[in-house]
C-alpha cells in the first residue's frame, strides 16, 4: 500500500463559520488527520463548517462510524458538505447537523446569508 495523503485547508473563515477543502484519500491512515482538524476547529469556536469535499476520495475499507466519527458533536454545530462521495452522503444520512450541497453555488449562497 502506498502513502497515503489527505490535504485540509481553510479558504475563508468568518467566526463561527469555517469554509475547508479537504482533499486526498479518506481511509484508515488519514481518519485521525481530518477528525483532529475539525475537532480543533470547533474546540477554537468553529460552529458552521463548509467542507468542500469534491477533492476527497473514499477508502473501500471506511465504515459509516468512522465517517460519522469524523464530524465534531458539539452543541449547535452544523455542517455543509460539498460535493460528498456518495459513501459519506450514505452515513450522515438524514441528521439535521448536515446540509448536502450537490453544487458549489447552492454553498456559496449559504455561506454568503447572515448566520
Amino acid at each position: 500500500m502506498g502513502t497515503m495523503i489527505i490535504r485540509m485547508r481553510a479558504l475563508a473563515e468568518a467566526p463561527p463559520r469555517v469554509w475547508i477543502a479537504v482533499g486526498g484519500f479518506l481511509g484508515p491512515a488519514t481518519q485521525p488527520h481530518i477528525r483532529r482538524g475539525l475537532y480543533d476547529r470547533a474546540m477554537a469556536g468553529a460552529r458552521e463548517f463548509f467542507l468542500d469535499l469534491r477533492e476527497l476520495h473514499c477508502d473501500g475499507g471506511v465504515a459509516r462510524g468512522d465517517v460519522r466519527a469524523l464530524f465534531p458533536d458539539h452543541p449547535g454545530a452544523r455542517f455543509h458538505l460539498v460535493g460528498a462521495a456518495d459513501r459519506i452522503r450514505d452515513c450522515v444520512g438524514s441528521d439535521p447537523r448536515f446540509t448536502v450541497h450537490t453544487r458549489l453555488e447552492s454553498a456559496w449562497n449559504a455561506w454568503s446569508q447572515d448566520p
